[in-house]
């Protein structure tokens, strides 16, 4: 497994595609500064706009972005016929996508410090007076927790749409009403149990008195998901010679 996971990170450096998920994450951050910018009576603050930034990336940007950039990943073994090859090593197809799982991860740790950096330049530029050790410590936190979870969220979508070949873009569309429909959802106490929005729950993110926050509920959504993207990729990869 750690051969496998060293080579996809090789791997990686030559997809371009991982530069359209940095652009994705980009446009989030200067949406969420002309957001903040360009409503009235608005106080520009390092706060709101980590706030807004954290907004649009679990509700827009971040669902469809992992999903397609990690499906591109799995099926790329399809388009360039090394996957059948692949597992005549022996390596089991369970553990080569678990594997890219596991290395896309590394995409969620990119996200999040780029972000984290990104909106401190942004917030610096825009003279926001509130930058001290502990804002920056509560973005960095909440920017983890809410890109982790809705990683944690899409990985089913990754794991059913990426069984055959040239099926993930389905998963992308998929992914990113999955997001979409976490704004709506927000604003009620379904928040706890909707997987894109317990992100939300587990940071504290700002909300009003009239949603109660329930993290134990959260959490065990947060596992409920997890287990049963393995059982489906387990499940869905239980015998080789179904590719």
């Amino acid at each position: 497994m750690i051969r496998l996971i060293k080579t996809e990170f090789l791997k990686y450096k030559r997809y371009n595609i991982l530069w359209l998920g940095i652009v994705s994450v980009l446009f989030s951050i200067i949406l969420a500064t002309f957001q903040l910018a360009g409503t009235n009576n608005s106080i520009v603050s390092y706060t709101g706009l980590s706030e807004g930034v954290i907004w649009n990336h679990f509700s827009l940007f971040l669902p469809f972005t992992f999903t397609l950039v990690i499906g591109y990943s799995i099926n790329r073994e399809y388009t360039d016929f090394t996957l059948k090859n692949i597992l005549a090593v022996p390596v089991s197809k369970l553990r080569l996508i678990l594997s890219k799982i596991i290395v896309g991860y590394g995409l969620v740790i990119f996200e999040w410090i780029f972000s984290f950096i990104v909106t401190l330049i942004i917030a610096k530029a825009m003279s926001c007076t509130d930058i001290n050790i502990n804002s920056c410590i509560i973005s960095l936190k909440q920017l983890f927790i809410v890109s982790t979870c809705c990683y944690i969220a899409v990985l089913p979508v990754i794991v059913i749409a990426t069984r055959k070949q040239d099926k993930f873009l389905s998963g992308v569309i998929f992914s990113f009403f999955y997001g979409f429909c976490g704004i709506f959802l927000a604003d009620g106490n379904l928040i706890n149990l909707y997987p894109m929005t317990t992100g939300l729950v587990l940071s504290n993110y700002a909300h009003d008195d009239k949603i109660v926050y329930s993290p134990l509920l959260s959490i065990s959504i947060v596992i409920i998901v997890c287990i049963g993207a393995l059982i489906l990729l387990k499940v869905f990869n239980r015998k080789r010679n179904d590719i």
